[in-house]
């Protein structure tokens, strides 16, 4: 996602207009939920998808035309077979996209998605809203965890009101005086009355993510970390030698930490968002390791080694008196059977099933 507002932001220093392109609203069987984005220049598509296929096609067609237009508008899409607007898809379901018009000379473009983009490298909790109207003057506002706007200000809104997740809802038009009852959808869209004009804003809800800790500094985490960032993890590794630290090594980490295998949580505290993936030196650190991790709330413990290691080490931890049920929570071997046998492997591996369990609690969390 990060990536998208980052060329987007490029294109606007360079002068260049652009079409940002997102599905706002999406039903049934989709190839991508709401929020995916794509971004077009007049060449076409240059970063970001909403799913591929014909629905692609045609919103990357529509985007050249509004760009060539300087305009924004939104477009629904059916993906059901067999129906009047139906685009060939077999996946079934329907999409409304949004197309905006990003003008690089509109003031405060560069100041919303700079700041956007450090609020998203360093996890920070924020809020996008993105104009549904036309001729609306502010295309683009952010709202920090600490209750403060960027490129404008929608007063009814404050981090206690604001509607989580991100979707399309209509709102009755309202004063700022009146607030909002932010328990009755989970998601929706803002209508505001302000000068007797109309606001609609597509509202985006970017939550802190769970920090990926990677114990250990070896080949396989080199490898790793490039494909993790690519993802948009956030990546922390952790190392007790400083040799294993360097930003050469590790140019693309969010943070590098020196630790004491033995007493990891003097220098982390880890939340029920986090991952760990334990990769170190030795078998030893990596039972430490379990040990230790098993006493933290972290959703996702991921340890390399054999078949034969895990069977070893899971009975050594039963020995000791750890749960069944605590011990289950120990991917070991880690990543997914994919017969993996280079670093590179090894490290796709591990990310398809971080994705994985990534994928499973956002479903989860959208329920």
């Amino acid at each position: 996602m990060v990536e998208v507002f980052k060329k987007l932001l490029e294109l606007i220093h360079k002068n260049q207009k652009s079409m940002l392109i997102t599905v706002i609203e999406s039903t049934g069987s989709t190839p991508r939920e709401k929020g995916a984005r794509m971004l077009v220049t007049e060449s076409g598509r240059i970063s970001g998808t909403i799913g591929g296929g014909t629905i692609e096609y045609l919103a990357e067609e529509l985007g050249k035309i509004c760009l060539e237009e300087k305009r924004s508008c939104t477009k629904d899409y059916n993906l059901a077979p067999n129906e009047v607007a139906d685009l060939g898809m077999i996946c079934g379901g329907q999409v409304k996209v949004l197309f905006q018009y990003i003008d690089p000379k509109q003031h405060g473009l560069v100041e919303v998605f700079t700041k956007l983009i450090d609020l998203l490298e360093t996890n920070q909790q924020c809020w996008l809203l993105s104009s549904v109207e036309e001729e609306q003057e502010k295309s683009f506002l952010i709202l920090d965890e600490d209750d403060k706007w960027y490129g404008g200000e929608v007063l009814a809104l404050n981090t206690e009101n604001i509607p989580k997740g991100y979707s399309l809802y209509q709102q009755p038009k309202i004063t700022a005086s009146e607030g909002l009852n932010a328990t009755e959808s989970k998601t929706r869209t803002i209508t505001e009355v302000s000068n007797e004009k109309k606001m609609i804003y597509f509202i985006e809800e970017f939550t802190q993510q769970g920090k990926v800790y990677i114990f250990g500094g070896g080949h396989v985490s080199q490898a790793l970390v490039p494909f993790l960032r690519e993802l948009d993890f956030y990546c922390v590794v952790l190392e007790d030698r400083e040799d294993f630290l360097t930003e050469e090594l590790f140019p693309t980490a969010n943070e590098r930490i020196l630790v004491d295998f033995k007493n990891i949580e003097e220098k982390v505290t880890f939340t029920e968002k986090d991952y760990a993936v334990v990769i170190t030196r030795c078998h030893q650190f990596d039972y430490q390791l379990q040990k230790q991790l098993l006493l933290t709330p972290v959703d996702y413990i991921g340890v390399m080694g054999s078949k034969r290691k895990a069977a070893t080490q899971k009975e050594q931890l039963k020995e000791e008196g750890v749960s069944p049920r605590d011990i289950e929570r120990i991917h070991m071997p880690i990543g997914v059977d994919i017969k993996a046998e280079t670093l590179k492997e090894l490290a796709i591996s591990i990310c398809a099933e971080l994705i994985l369990k990534r994928a499973s609690k956002d479903e989860k969390n959208r329920k």
